[in-house]
């Protein structure tokens, strides 16, 4: 029988809730603790799950087996910092941290404390992306279109931070390497923050990726397209199809991905396997989403 995992949940915003969901269907992890700052959600979520709420996470360490962080992404540093130096294994949200030097401050405070910490890069777990995960292609080009009506969410960080993090994040696992030139420009709508963005990473051996994201569009678009040696990868996440050239390939119905992604976690926390997605390749992922804000202007 598998150990019943004991986790704290940071953040009972809207993602914090569906993380709450997921670990409560759960028969080999249960939701203790829900950690908020606002008093009256963290009640709440807690109230819901059967679970403790507090105000903050300083008594988290010794009292449960992992902490998903799910709060706003400016606190991420502060929050993570003190779990990871205690050693309790972490589930961050992406982005990993609002900035690029938090972002690999966090990861080099889990590599001197040989902690364990997943980055929630929840589209490697999607089951549109898990159709093409076992195979292998090298990709010339790349092209991302993640577009959705807006909502009101995330405004405390740009489009690029938000939504264009997915396609950064599947890029650079794709073409295994650090852009070499990142061009891009920016629209703000709603503001504080951009949100729109088209932005292209060029990386050396001549691949190319074409990233375009809105959160202010009228219609959801959430397409990737893959060109190699010759063959169309054509992922779409909104119709739930993959195709591989001329074959249709099957996409799973589940788990679905923020499921699959829980799986991966606390099979990493019960030591049966390695994180899926590494403190390091978080940082890079916000090291290029914040060269593509710069670009943009």
């Amino acid at each position: 029988m598998l150990k019943m995992i004991k986790i704290a949940l940071v953040g009972a915003g809207h993602m914090g809730r569906l993380h709450a969901r997921t670990i409560a269907g759960r028969e080999d992890a249960a939701l203790v603790a829900v950690c908020d700052t606002d008093a009256a959600a963290a009640a709440s979520l807690a109230e819901t799950y059967g679970a403790r709420a507090l105000g903050d996470a300083s008594g988290l360490a010794g009292a449960v087996d992992a902490v998903v962080l799910a709060a706003a992404t400016a606190a991420h540093r502060d929050l993570a910092l003190p779990l990871i130096r205690a050693g309790v294994p972490l589930l961050v949200e992406k982005p990993l941290a609002g900035t690029a030097a938090e972002a690999r401050q966090i990861a080099r405070a889990a590599e001197r404390a040989d902690a364990l910490l997943q980055v929630g890069h929840i589209l490697r777990f999607d089951p549109v992306t898990r159709a093409i995960a076992e195979r292998t292609f090298t990709p010339a080009e790349i092209q991302v279109s993640w577009r959705s009506p807006f909502t009101g969410r995330s405004t405390d960080v740009s489009v690029v931070m938000d939504l264009a993090i997915h396609g950064i994040d599947l890029a650079l696992k794709w073409a295994g390497r650090f852009p070499e030139e990142v061009t891009a420009t920016g629209r703000i709508v709603q503001g504080p923050h951009a949100d729109e963005v088209e932005a292209r990473l060029e990386f050396a051996g001549g691949c190319a990726a074409d990233l375009v994201a809105s959160r202010v569009s009228p219609d959801r678009d959430r397409r990737i397209r893959i060109t190699a040696a010759g063959e169309t990868i054509e992922l779409d996440y909104a119709a739930r199809t993959a195709r591989w050239g001329s074959q249709v390939l099957p996409v799973e119905t589940g788990p679905d991905a923020l499921t699959a992604q829980m799986d991966s976690f606390l099979a990493a926390v019960r030591g049966e396997a390695p994180v899926a997605v590494s403190a390091d390749e978080g940082a890079r992922a916000v090291e290029v989403a914040e060269r593509i804000e710069r670009a943009a202007g």
